[in-house]
């Protein structure tokens, strides 16, 4: 059997290359990026608030160490700040 007029035989056909276009859930988003690769302002802001509450905790606990008393206002200062790092995020998603 032959091929037809308008391909060429069999071994001497070039084989296709399958090209892989990643779909938006199967490529990889950065650190402050979204699924669909757009910027996240708000993750960004989260992670400004851990950074803080991780800060404000340990010159709470430094302050507390050396003596001086600050009336608890640094622990409840790094409570809102752990807060304002999780809850944004949280919110977004059941909404």
């Amino acid at each position: 059997m032959e091929a037809p007029d308008n391909q060429p035989p069999l071994q001497e056909q070039i084989p296709v290359e399958t090209q892989i276009s990643a779909s938006p859930s199967e490529r990889s988003a950065g650190f402050f990026q979204d699924d669909d690769g757009s910027v996240s302002s708000l993750r960004m802001m989260c992670m400004v608030s851990l950074m803080g509450a991780i800060m404000f905790g340990l010159l709470t606990l430094y302050l507390s160490l050396k003596g001086i008393n600050d009336g608890g206002n640094g622990i409840y200062f790094t409570l809102v700040s752990l807060i304002g790092a999780f809850a944004p995020k949280a919110i977004f998603k059941a909404v």
